[in-house]
């Protein structure tokens, strides 16, 4: 649904992607980011397969995220994205996540006995009209940056009325500090090597860069993590790996801001950078609660 220019669906977290506390990982923010945009490219041709059919795919080149609370498992929430108009060649695009209006539940039984009201037809969902007119401060915002690649030359192509189509824009951007310059450290504290799986590539026959955010968060200490959860991540898209290529996840720790970079083996040359900042899970989530 379109509201204010904003695509606007109803999600409810779900185990997918939910941590050993039943809370939404970040991984679940990173997944709904890229289908949301995906699904409002869609509504106006601009999904990726429409434009392999005009020669052209798109490519995401940063991402700021800001987290001020997780959801839990079986938790309701109202996601937003919209396009804002194009500077040259980038296309900018944010997120907002917002609770549905009874979206924060009080423990999971209460999550399941109104799942089973709604599946019997004892109890109906609000409208997203209805609940869009009482969302609240969001819990999660994103900004990214898109470009459109000339599939067969790898250059970019400059939006126009062709490519852009009937597509809605609003100005609406995330206050603050966006696409940072992320600075690289004279050490690494953890270097990993690994190979991109079939499973890792995507619709452009390359590392989908989903992938790219779940290897730096994968490759981390464990002790560094112990009681912290990921308040906000800035990554910067720099270059396509491939199936099988050899890569290196660095890691650079501090008290509570890590940076990280992916290179190839071979030549270290970089794919991928980020910068997280870590809190407190206290002051990111609350406990699951279990009737009895």
């Amino acid at each position: 649904m379109i509201i204010d220019n904003k695509y606007t669906i109803r999600h409810k977290i779900l185990t997918g992607n939910i941590d050993g506390k039943c809370r939404a990982t970040p991984m679940e923010f990173a997944l709904l980011v890229q289908e949301l945009a995906a699904g409002h490219y869609s509504t106006t041709g601009l999904s990726i397969p429409h434009l392999q059919r005009m020669g052209m795919t798109w490519v995401i080149t940063k991402q700021h995220f800001e987290i001020a609370e997780y959801p839990l498992w079986m938790d309701d929430l109202i996601v937003q994205t919209w396009a804002q108009p194009s500077k040259g060649f980038f296309c900018f695009r944010d997120c907002a996540f917002f609770y549905a209006k009874n979206g924060k539940k009080t423990s999971i039984d209460e999550a399941f006995e109104e799942k089973f009201r709604i599946e019997e037809g004892r109890e109906k969902n609000l409208s997203i009209e209805e609940e869009f007119k009482e969302l609240k401060k969001p819990i999660f915002r994103a900004s990214s940056c898109w470009v459109i690649l000339n599939a067969e030359t790898g250059q970019p192509v400059k939006p126009d009325e062709k490519t852009m189509r009937n597509l809605s824009f609003n100005d609406e951007h995330l206050e603050g500090k966006v696409f940072a310059k992320i600075a690289i450290p004279e050490k690494w504290d953890i270097e990993e090597n690994f190979c991109p799986t079939l499973l890792d590539i995507d619709m452009n026959s390359h590392v989908n860069n989903l992938n790219y955010i779940r290897w730096i968060l994968s490759y981390m200490d464990a002790d560094f993590c112990k009681g912290k959860l990921l308040k906000t991540l800035d990554t910067n898209f720099i270059s396509s790996a491939m199936y099988g290529e050899e890569l290196i996840c660095r890691s650079s720790l501090s008290k509570n801001v890590c940076i990280h970079s992916i290179v190839r083996a071979k030549d270290g040359s970089e794919v991928f950078k980020a910068r997280s900042e870590w809190a407190d899970e206290k002051e990111l989530a609350r406990e699951l609660k279990v009737k009895g």
